[in-house]
């Protein structure tokens, strides 16, 4: 009897090792990662990541539009994460039951405001609407020298700016789709559509993604762009003369990071959330992202030190922007001449 007793502990040993030897194997799979910001900032802090957990991991570079069109209209991805983005992308994901809960420890000194109240979604960053403008293009088109720049979204639909201008698209840019979002609230929606498409007969062109718009801005293809300030404040680091002015009741983002359902790894997708939430991480990213922090008692780089928070739209509403997400897209196409 006993024999037989040791027979049944040594078949249920023998399982518990194997639940763990194939736990083990699939927690070495890749994360899969969304990353919206800068990819090479992506890699840096991904890899940063894989050096203190050992976690490979995969990343794919896309525009705000771009992931909302994959994870909420395709089907199963096998995506662990989406990194960065506005808060409004997440809220869509949640709304659509694409999201896992997962409150994090590390976002118990994040204020309320700057995550969602259910665990959805947690802010990392956050970062203005802002006109840019490349002073050395300015001052060398005789039609520009002479005139003011541009603070006002509507000083852009000047004639002399007429082709010198840029704007993200709505449709694939999450920087566009802030744009006429944050209008939309502010102004309502005709209005905030009328002026979207009065912006997009100045622009030469209509970017695929909102930092594209500050590179173009940065290497002289525009005298100005609109874009979220830390893409512009990015290359004004690196030297590019570039001025940037927040516009009155400008929009802004929750820069976030949300877990989606249907990920091959949520063990190292709630890794990277904490990682990425870490006051370590905190302070080294916001130091050379350009945005402002969301955790408190981290300084900002001293290139936001002149910047007026209270010049943003206060009453902008994330939640209210991702509701009336078709609504508004619908509204610019029909428009669309």
């Amino acid at each position: 009897m006993w024999k037989k007793g040791l027979l049944v502990l040594m078949v249920g040993v023998g399982v518990i090792l194997g639940f763990l030897v194939l736990g083990e194997k699939k927690s070495n799979q890749p994360l899969k990662v969304y990353v919206i910001f800068q990819e090479d900032a992506g890699r840096i802090l991904l890899e940063t990541f894989k050096k203190k957990t050992d976690q490979p991991y995969d990343i794919i570079r896309m525009s705000s539009g771009e992931a909302s069109y994959h994870l909420l209209t395709l089907g199963k991805t096998g995506i662990d994460v989406v990194l960065g983005g506005p808060a409004d992308l997440h809220e869509q994901l949640k709304n659509k039951s694409k999201s896992l809960r997962y409150s994090s420890a590390a976002a118990g000194s994040i204020p309320a405001k700057y995550k969602d109240s259910h665990g959805y979604w947690t802010g990392m960053y956050m970062g203005a609407l802002a006109i840019g403008v490349n002073q050395t293009v300015w001052q060398q088109d005789p039609q520009l020298a002479a005139l003011p720049l541009p603070q006002r979204y509507e000083d852009l639909l000047r004639p002399e700016l007429k082709g010198k201008i840029e704007i993200p698209d709505p449709e694939t840019s999450g920087t566009g789709y802030t744009l006429l979002a944050s209008l939309a609230q502010q102004r309502g929606d005709r209005e905030a559509i009328e002026l979207m498409q009065a912006l997009k007969k100045q622009s030469a062109s209509m970017t695929f993604a909102g930092n594209t718009s500050a590179q173009h801005l940065a290497e002289g293809e525009m005298a100005a762009a609109v874009s979220f300030l830390s893409d512009q404040l990015r290359f004004k680091n690196s030297g590019y003369n570039i001025r940037s002015f927040i516009p009155p009741q400008a929009g802004w983002e929750i820069g976030a990071v949300s877990i989606l359902k249907g990920g091959n790894n949520p063990a190292a997708a709630k890794q990277l959330v904490d990682f990425m939430l870490s006051q370590e991480i905190q302070t080294d990213y916001m130091n050379t992202a350009f945005s402002f922090p969301v955790t408190p008692n981290i300084p900002v780089n001293p290139l936001l030190a002149p910047v007026k928070l209270e010049n943003l739209l206060a009453t902008y509403r994330f939640d209210l922007a991702a509701q009336q997400h078709e609504k508004l897209l619908s509204g610019w196409r029909d428009a669309i001449e």
